[in-house]
């Protein structure tokens, strides 16, 4: 029996496509297949109901009659038939037109004539899905093994081909294939019966496991949170006393264990070097680095900018991004960009009102409203641009990955991180030019002297809180550097404690 029918990460010796009479076979896998892409055409009619009928009580003679039709729990349609005692075959496509029936048995002959030929031995308990583009001159397939829980074909492909990603070992691939082989179960659950209820108690080990690992790590890499594994453990539970698989319940137990296998994929489970932590880096990536740029943006911002950039560094760690964490740096970001926004209206309000009271021009106003107006234009935008990715579910995930991944690429992350921090950075420059135009104005009353030193006094004040406080961020560097308030604090606790004991003689 040729290995690469038995392990599908083995492919050898044969040509990619095959020039066939209806067209050109080509291998694919079961997450490229137009499932959710195709476009509907529904021709819809008002027709006879003859007294005492039943439609569709049963299926018409006609040319599906030798495929059994299947509809998935989310409502689509598929088509099974047994081919040969070693494998069966499915497809989505409509077999009740003669004209596809008649394209599939086609190709469905060419297959065989292909098995037949290079004396190529399917396992037993394989499947083949097939799939005819729109205009019916080619077809796109691949094997499932139900046996090793994998997917194979027919002849020597590529991983790149396949679009499957970079793998770093046999058993890297497996796994790859592994996950494959679950969304093929996923999305034709209702004639498999060659799962075994085991998978089910397996399952619920895995996810109780990383419930308690969501729980214990702030960094864990297990792709669904506490919450929602105490929530799947529920519906997973209910069968777990060995009872056999419904197609319904094939099809999330499948669904979740394709999520699992490729969080195992993206984190090299089971290698030499598994990936143990969220923003521990794998494989260190060239970063495109804007020196200049960052030493410029990051004093005129008040150093949002660096806290953004650390921000997207750890969010896209290893080009992942995962749902949680998108969560959190989105509400966190849009409630900043919402706080920025809501409080330029009093700083505009309050300049113009104190020129008219005091009857002053506008140009000692015009840099704070400027500001002002810019952090309320940004801050609107990136909120408008992001509006409801505060709650992303998967799939939004993977296309801010995409994005991310094509910012990273192209500029690196600073020009998405100086953007992100443009709102609350311009309001505190607003908020500064407020108090000089207030000192200008307050100074024509009570004297350019006095306002002098009252704006100094602002400044020490000013100057006194940043360096007698440290941010979280400041504890967690651990570079040894401290405020003058934690040296404050340090000789006071050490005074009292000299006090409290005893001088040690030496």
């Amino acid at each position: 029996m040729p290995d690469h029918c038995l392990n599908a990460g083995d492919t050898t010796d044969i040509p990619i496509c095959h020039e066939v009479t209806c067209g050109v076979l080509t291998p694919t896998t079961s997450i490229a297949t137009s499932r959710y892409f195709k476009s509907p055409s529904l021709y819809s009619y008002h027709t006879i109901i003859p007294p005492g009928s039943l439609l569709g009580a049963s299926s018409p003679p006609g040319p599906s009659a030798r495929w059994n039709s299947y509809s998935h729990p989310e409502g689509q349609l598929y088509f099974q038939r047994r081919i040969c005692p070693n494998y069966g075959v499915v497809t989505e496509a409509n077999v009740h037109s003669k004209q596809i029936e008649d394209c599939l048995d086609g190709w469905l002959k060419n297959i065989g004539e292909i098995i037949s030929q290079r004396q190529i031995t399917i396992p037993p308990s394989s499947e083949l899905f097939i799939e005819l583009d729109e205009s019916l001159s080619s077809c796109t397939y691949y094997f499932v093994n139900h046996g090793t829980r994998r997917l194979f074909w027919l002849e020597q492909t590529t991983t790149e081909l396949l679009d499957m990603g970079m793998v770093v070992s046999s058993s890297h691939i497996n796994t790859a294939l592994e996950r494959l082989y679950w969304v093929h179960v996923e999305f034709f659950p209702m004639h498999t019966h060659e799962i075994h209820p085991k998978v089910v108690d397996d399952l619920i080990g895995v996810m109780s496991h990383g419930a308690a690992d969501r729980l214990t790590s702030r960094t864990s890499t297990f792709p669904y949170t506490a919450e929602k594994c105490t929530q799947l453990l529920q519906l997973v539970s209910l069968r777990r006393d060995g009872e056999s698989l419904d197609g319904h319940t094939l099809c999330f137990v499948a669904r979740l264990w394709g999520a699992i296998e490729n969080h195992r994929f993206m984190t090299y489970y089971g290698q030499e070097y598994a990936q143990l932590d969220r923003l521990q880096i794998m494989a260190p990536a060239e970063e495109i680095e804007h020196p200049s740029v960052e030493a410029i943006a990051n004093p005129a911002l008040w150093g949002i900018p660096g806290h953004y950039l650390s921000e997207l560094r750890d969010l896209f760690a290893n080009e992942q991004v995962f749902v949680d964490q998108w969560q959190i740096f989105m509400k966190t970001s849009m409630s900043e960009w919402h706080t920025a926004v809501v409080w330029t209206f009093p700083v505009i309000i309050a300049d113009i009102l104190s020129c008219l009271l005091s009857r002053a021009s506008l140009s000692s106003a015009l840099p704070s409203i400027l500001s002002a107006s810019g952090s309320l234009i940004t801050g609107s935008i990136l909120l408008l641009r992001h509006h409801g990715l505060e709650d992303a579910t998967a799939s939004f995930a993977d296309l801010k990955a995409r994005y991310l991944r094509a910012a990273k690429s192209n500029a690196g992350m600073l020009p998405s991180a100086i953007v992100f921090s443009l709102p609350k950075g311009l309001h505190l420059w607003s908020m500064v030019f407020m108090v000089g135009h207030l000192l200008v104005l307050a100074s024509r009353l009570v004297g350019g002297l006095t306002m002098f030193g009252g704006g100094c006094l602002l400044i020490l004040l000013v100057w006194a809180v940043i360096h007698t406080t440290q941010s979280p961020d400041e504890y967690e560097q651990g570079d040894g550097q401290s405020s003058i308030l934690s040296k404050i604090l340090s000789r006071w606790h050490s005074f009292q404690g000299d006090a409290r004991q005893p001088a040690l003689s030496v």
